[in-house]
């Protein structure tokens, strides 16, 4: 095997590993908050994934931990929260912090959207196949 390839899978590896073992503090945490029978443990860890992922993105360190991590990165911190806080960075930086957050609210609402259209068109589906 390469040694390239070796070490990136690795990085991955190690990178992936050490985020789903934070996320699973997170949870922890939050069912102790919240007690254990709580149905908003998970909702709750969710949303604390995406506020610190916002976070490290407009702070420029996610972008260091996924040139670490490559895949290994992609695991709670990717997607939404990322396309979110690159369009609020863009916008704040075109216009002001007003612009980057219409623009960032803007990619959220988008991505709802069609999301929610989608998962209703499949709901729709399978309704009528049934």
């Amino acid at each position: 095997m390469d040694t390239g390839i070796a070490k990136r899978l690795a990085g991955a590896f190690f990178v992936g590993g050490c985020l789903g073992l934070f996320s699973q503090v997170l949870f922890v945490l939050w069912r102790m908050l919240l007690g254990d029978d709580s149905a908003w443990a998970m909702p709750a860890t969710l949303l604390s994934l995406g506020v610190v992922g916002g976070a490290l993105y407009v702070g420029n360190v996610y972008q260091k931990i996924e040139k670490a991590g490559a895949i290994g990165a992609a695991m709670p911190f990717s997607g939404l929260v990322s396309a979110v806080a690159g369009m609020f960075l863009q916008g704040s930086a075109e216009g002001g912090c007003r612009k980057g957050i219409v623009r960032g609210l803007g990619v959220f609402l988008y991505v709802l959207g069609v999301g929610s259209l989608i998962a209703a068109i499949i709901g729709a589906v399978a309704a009528l196949a049934a």
